[in-house]
């Protein structure tokens, strides 16, 4: 071999261990420090926004290691312009974290979508919510006012909730842009429209000369076995009027009933993998044991969307696994969709 040849092949060689250690590098970077995600719904408006690019910082609480083990790097979790998987989940690792700091009240979590049921963990639908409750924490909510171990709980000024305007005239495209105003519809007439808007602008638009009332919209108590969690015939919360329930921790006992087993129910069967069966009296069988109390595996949160009144949160489907928990959000690098999207977008008529 001349070394010319031998040259050209050093060089091809060079920029192969390149590129592989190139790609090792972003993939340690994306398991253990940061990655970046989409927003894809309107939930935490006006937090973040549909289309937002999120920093997701892995080292709070820490790196969570891979589950799915056959699964291509950057490409998600189907092919580009393909419905094929890019993943396999034959084999399925335990849900190990390297724990460096704790999830605080008001941090904003990124995390897989718990109440998905067919993807592996790791492969659920990424989604972003505000931590409201820690493991051990007694959340209550009432007239809309979220208390945390009875304590009123602060909300962000950009949470939004659900408001009836009754107007003097008609309202056009200005107004509804001046009080940044994106969801919303004329539900009566003369114009009466329902609106979703912070507190604070709230207050400002009752002082608006086209506005003769606004008033905050509350849902009282609901029918029992509705889509509120726990969905039991013993409770008849609402979006508004939500709990008492107690946030389950890590090594906790507590003693079932024929009450509490709706709130807990989940979490023995689906997310800590337990056989459960609840017999005609309200013995409990688990694992084809009959037991009166369960100690739970795995810390879990209480979490909720910014829009309050157009949500899917813990409201909903309970209690967040921390083993789904991804990290949390640090910033918004862009929005997809353009810059004008962060201010306003009108869907009145």
């Amino acid at each position: 071999m001349t070394k010319t040849k031998k040259r050209i092949k050093l060089k091809k060689n060079s920029w192969l261990l390149a590129i592989i250690i190139a790609f090792l590098i972003a993939w340690f970077i994306s398991v253990f420090i940061f990655e970046f995600s989409v927003v894809t719904d309107v939930k935490m408006e006006n937090t973040l926004y549909h289309g937002d690019v999120m920093y997701i910082h892995k080292l709070k609480p820490g790196p969570r290691l891979p589950i799915t083990l056959l699964s291509i790097p950057f490409v998600g979790n189907t092919f580009p312009f393909s419905s094929a998987r890019s993943y396999s989940d034959l084999i399925q690792l335990p849900c190990l974290r390297i724990n460096l700091w704790h999830i605080q009240h008001n941090d904003i979590i990124a995390f897989n979508y718990p109440i998905e049921q067919d993807p592996p963990i790791d492969k659920k639908t990424i989604v972003f919510k505000r931590c409201i409750g820690l493991p051990g924490d007694t959340i209550n909510i009432k007239h809309k006012k979220v208390f945390v171990n009875n304590l009123l709980f602060q909300d962000a000024p950009t949470v939004k909730y659900k408001y009836r305007i009754e107007a003097k005239i008609p309202l056009d495209h200005s107004f509804f842009g001046k009080y940044n105003i994106v969801e919303g519809t004329l539900v009566a007439q003369p114009n009466i429209y329902d609106i979703k808007t912070t507190n604070e602008m709230a207050d400002s638009m009752a002082k608006d000369k086209y506005i003769k009332k606004i008033q905050l919209l509350v849902i009282h108590n609901m029918p029992a076995f509705t889509t509120i969690f726990p969905e039991s015939p013993y409770e008849f919360w609402s979006l508004d009027y939500f709990g008492t329930v107690v946030v389950p921790k890590k090594g906790t006992t507590v003693v079932l009933n024929r009450k509490n087993i709706y709130y807990y129910k989940r979490i023995i069967e689906t997310y800590e993998r337990n056989k459960l069966q609840i017999t005609n009296d309200n013995q409990f069988i688990i694992n084809d044991k009959p037991v009166y109390s369960y100690t739970f595996k795995m810390n879990y949160y209480f979490v909720l969307d910014d829009n309050r009144d157009n949500a899917k949160d813990s409201r909903y489907w309970g209690f967040l696994p921390e083993n789904h928990i991804i990290g949390t959000a640090g910033f918004v690098l862009f929005n997809i969709k353009g810059v004008q999207h962060r201010f306003f977008k009108s869907i009145y008529p």
